[in-house]
């Protein structure tokens, strides 16, 4: 499967461009739209549109229900918005240069800015959408970004942990990034007027399907091409965020060898460091290891697409969900 999904993500963005482009429509008109002096720093940040992965899942449920409605978009966009500040703060605090292959917020415009921009864009789209008819989606969504900070404090504070606890890892990251995922997809079954088993069910594939998509961005970090994948790599091991390859390497070296590890944790000059050739055999096994756990993930998440009426959509996010897995970008 691995072979076909880098035309997925093209393919699907094909397939629902129309709604993609009313999401689009609705950000641009209704909440990167900031004062006069403000407007250079938006149209720049507008340029970091990456996947919409979390956009595509509201749509792709929708559809899966059977109809896209004005609502849908509305929360396309939030989650767009609330996701987009994530990374404005995620790349000061990672001291990353680039992302889309692009200079990042805080490196064109200063840290000031970038932190401020994240909380204006977070406040615009919660702002928006108290005007929506009922407040579910208000609801959901602050609970989903308290969570989102939750998880990014948590991991902050354990930096430079080389104990660090799968659990505690998994915790962080259901966080930081599934809970928008989960959020996501419960909304757009509730704005469906799906049954409540079928909006938990869905919640319960969003969440699966953003630690899925967490961990294979994990790997990529300690295993990428930074000209492929369009942003900086190799800041976990130089800030001493433990993630799951990282610690299946922990846990697979010989004493000596662990040591060595250690002492590159968060040592800022680690970032260039290859582990493949420092380490052949364990960093395989680390490798094995931590897509084994991803595809179980996956597997699992998908399982809960079978509440959805259209069996095509629900293919449709399979192979999205798989992608999310196996991607290289």
């Amino acid at each position: 499967m691995t072979s076909v999904l880098p035309d997925v993500l093209a393919e699907v963005s094909e397939q629902i461009n129309p709604q993609l482009q009313q999401v689009q429509d609705f950000v641009d008109s209704e909440l990167l739209v900031g004062s006069e002096a403000m407007q250079p720093l938006l149209d720049y940040a507008a340029q970091f549109q990456g996947k919409r992965l979390r956009a595509m899942t509201v749509l792709l449920i929708a559809n899966g229900f059977g109809k896209v409605t004005k609502q849908h978009i509305q929360v396309a966009a939030y989650v767009e918005m609330i996701h987009a500040a994530t990374l404005m703060h995620d790349d000061l605090l990672d001291s990353a240069s680039q992302r889309r292959s692009l200079d990042c917020v805080h490196v064109k415009w200063g840290s000031h800015a970038a932190v401020l921009l994240g909380d204006w864009m977070y406040s615009a789209a919660f702002s928006s959408s108290t005007f929506m008819d009922d407040q579910t989606s208000s609801r959901i969504l602050a609970e989903a970004t308290q969570r989102v900070c939750r998880g990014e404090i948590e991991q902050n504070l354990s930096r430079g942990n080389f104990s660090l606890s799968r659990e505690d890892y998994i915790s962080q990251i259901d966080g930081k990034t599934a809970a928008l995922f989960e959020a996501a997809a419960s909304l757009a079954a509730y704005y469906a007027g799906a049954a409540p088993d079928s909006c938990q069910s869905l919640a319960s594939f969003g969440l699966l399907a953003g630690r899925a998509f967490q961990i294979a961005d994990d790997l990529l970090d300690v295993g990428g091409d930074e000209a492929v994948v369009g942003k900086s790599l190799g800041t976990d091991l130089a800030n001493g965020k433990l993630t799951l390859p990282l610690m299946k390497l922990r846990d697979n070296l010989p004493e000596e060898q662990r040591q060595q590890l250690q002492r590159l944790f968060g040592n800022e000059n680690s970032a260039g460091i290859n582990l493949a050739d420092k380490w052949p055999d364990a960093w395989a096994d680390a490798v094995g290891q931590t897509r084994s756990e991803l595809r179980s993930y996956i597997e699992t998440a998908v399982s809960h697409l079978e509440c959805l009426p259209n069996s095509e959509y629900a293919s449709v996010l399979t192979d999205l969900t798989y992608f999310l897995g196996d991607r290289e970008m």
